[in-house]
């Protein structure tokens, strides 16, 4: 008879959890090849354990049983040899520093363990197994993440990879206007950002009202953007005075202020 305080489980989450702590055994020894050579000599050596395990719905935890102690149950682990060239070949690059690891994304709790169990660690793993092998995440994990969040996070991680930066601004007279240009780096992304709605690549309609520019708080008209220099046609009005504030948002991840002085 079961005792009614036993909490049911079922095969795929308890099998989630184990897959889950074997993969970041493997991540752990994928790191570790790369400073030392892994050959383990141990064959068919067996281990009988006697434990109490504890499943709470996500996780599996495993309670050592005493001398004396009944119920307990048997597990056994059988131990083979392994070369480093192995496990190269069946683990994942560790994470770099150019990317980012997933507890390091704006990403909830629950949906971040979702993609762990699919292998995915980082915002480069993400990209790809969305944009490059085109999967539908939201139907891989029966609709517990939302793609539009990831969306959003890769977007913004992306951005991170490549900050603007300004180097140079100036003031010009062109076709009657003044014109404000200012150059420097990753001024106006020339890859267009993930679609919140799908896997493919979003079009220019969902950055139509980018860029946007601010001069003292009056809207100036955007003349050209790439991503080396940004013109933007100024009211002369709104430059009296000897300090003007600028205020530039590339895109819905990139926005900047700048202290203007003649």
């Amino acid at each position: 008879m079961v005792n009614s305080t036993n909490q049911s489980w079922n095969l795929k989450a308890f099998l989630d959890s184990l897959i889950f702590e074997l993969d970041k055994a493997q991540d752990t020894l994928s790191v570790k090849g790369l400073n030392r050579k892994l050959t383990y000599m141990v064959k068919d050596m067996n281990l009988e354990l006697q434990l109490f395990p504890e499943f709470d719905g996500d996780t599996v935890r495993f309670t050592t049983a005493k001398p004396g102690d009944v119920g307990a149950s048997k597990i056994c682990f059988q131990l083979g040899s392994i070369r480093d060239t192995q496990i190269h070949e069946v683990t994942r690059e560790p994470i770099t520093r150019d990317d980012k690891a997933l507890e390091d994304l704006n990403i909830p709790a629950p949906q971040q363990k979702e993609l762990e169990k699919l292998g995915i660690k980082s915002a480069k793993d993400l990209e790809r197994t969305i944009k490059d092998r085109n999967i539908d995440i939201s139907k891989v994990t029966d609709k517990k993440v939302d793609y539009g969040n990831l969306a959003d996070v890769l977007n913004q991680s992306r951005r991170l990879q490549f900050p603007p930066k300004v180097s140079q601004a100036s003031l010009a007279q062109a076709q009657g206007k003044t014109v404000l240009t200012l150059q420097g780096e990753n001024l106006a992304l020339s890859q267009p950002f993930l679609s919140p709605t799908d896997a493919n690549l979003a079009t220019a309609q969902s950055l139509n009202d980018f860029p946007a520019a601010v001069l003292n708080d009056r809207p100036v008209q955007v003349l050209s953007a790439s991503p080396t220099e940004l013109q933007l046609a100024i009211d002369s009005d709104t430059l009296q005075g000897s300090s003007h504030r600028l205020q530039v948002a590339l895109d819905p991840y990139a926005v900047f202020t700048m202290n203007l002085q003649p």
